[in-house]
């Protein structure tokens, strides 16, 4: 089969790779679409998120639907020939955590498109059957594969432990921060106030419903950060907002959520900024009594989100502004690391 494995950073090569075999508990997944996440992108350019580094040539992409075409032995049959949304990190099920239905936490757990696991950017893919969520027939591919990001923004709705007429802050607004605004709000959000460093960003906020929005041109404390705190604060009459959310790719993005939180406030920090070490504001976290709540991916949040998406309230397809086939996937890459052309969700659909 194709692939395009990452070699250097800033560089994939179309190789060809042996078809994997299903085991007796996989299907295998024809893959029709992958999104490129904002955790590819510190792969692509840096070969690496934190500690964890590509170490030999790797097949990226994590967010991927697909038709299956093949069962192992002990497979679900009902899965074959059908579309599915793929949960891609497949968890031992023998640890602690995964014993406690904690599996995100998973040991042992296998997640695809990192150190020493081929993703999805490739023409098959073999995974465990029971991660295979079976779609509509009228919901596309890409729509699919969408599914993967949008669990992400279900899940950090789910920490953040909202309650009806709370306030909210998120900073970010990439199609994480997107998501997660639009999931604030089913959830009764009173007041979402929304900021990036980006105007186009911006602007597609306000199209997709978030109306109180802030553009910070410069993201850093230093640089003007602080300026779209002042601006949540104004808003909120110096109170702060009962929970703020960092859904950033920046070291900043934790330390504008702690500062926008009112006193006794929650900040969920769903970004990934790539490095092993950030700066905490621990002065402003102590004195406000901030409760930190980091978030790892999703948990039992498939259903759920198919659920949202099919029904309409969460909206993942006007988030698709660009797709490129199979053959153009590098250029997809490309363009979502230099954020060109107003690009969200570049998806790769063949």
């Amino acid at each position: 089969m194709k692939a395009w494995q990452w070699q250097a950073p800033e560089k994939l090569r179309l190789v060809e790779l042996p078809r994997p075999v299903p085991k007796r508990n996989e299907a295998l997944i024809r893959v029709e679409a992958v999104g490129v996440c904002g955790s590819d992108i510190h792969y692509f350019l840096e070969g690496a998120i934190g500690e964890n580094r590509l170490t030999a040539p790797t097949v990226l992409g994590h967010e991927y639907a697909g038709i299956v075409e093949d069962l192992g032995a002990d497979a679900d049959p009902a899965l074959l020939g059908k579309r599915v949304a793929v949960e891609p990190g497949i968890p031992c099920r023998r640890c602690e955590w995964c014993r406690k239905g904690r599996y995100n936490l998973c040991t042992s757990l296998f997640f695809p498109g990192g150190p020493g696991s081929d993703g999805a950017v490739c023409e098959y893919i073999a995974v465990d059957h029971e991660f295979c969520f079976p779609v509509p027939g009228t919901m596309s591919a890409g729509t699919a594969a969408m599914v993967e990001p949008a669990a992400v923004a279900v899940h950090t709705a789910e920490l953040a432990q909202l309650r009806p007429g709370d306030t909210a802050a998120i900073f970010g607004l990439g199609v994480i921060g997107l998501l997660t605004a639009r999931m604030l709000q089913c959830c009764g959000a009173a007041r979402v106030l929304a900021a990036d460093i980006l105007p186009y960003r911006v602007e597609a906020a306000r199209l997709y419903g978030i109306q109180e929005v802030f553009c910070n041109r410069k993201g850093s404390i230093k640089e003007g950060g602080a300026s779209a705190v002042g601006w949540i604060q104004e808003m909120t009459e110096r109170r702060g907002v009962d929970v703020a959310f960092d859904c950033t790719n920046s070291a900043d993005g934790l330390a504008l959520a702690c500062a926008a939180a009112r006193r006794g406030g929650r900040v969920v920090l769903t970004g990934i900024s790539g490095n092993e070490m950030d700066p905490l504001p621990v002065s402003i976290a102590r004195r406000r009594e901030l409760c930190l709540q980091w978030c790892r991916r999703f948990v039992h949040n498939y259903p759920a989100t198919l659920d949202y998406i099919q029904s309409g309230k969460l909206d993942v397809d006007s988030l698709i502004t660009h797709v490129f086939s199979f053959d153009e996937a590098p250029d997809a890459f490309a363009l979502t690391s230099a954020y060109g052309d107003g690009v969200l969700k570049a998806s790769i659909e063949w």
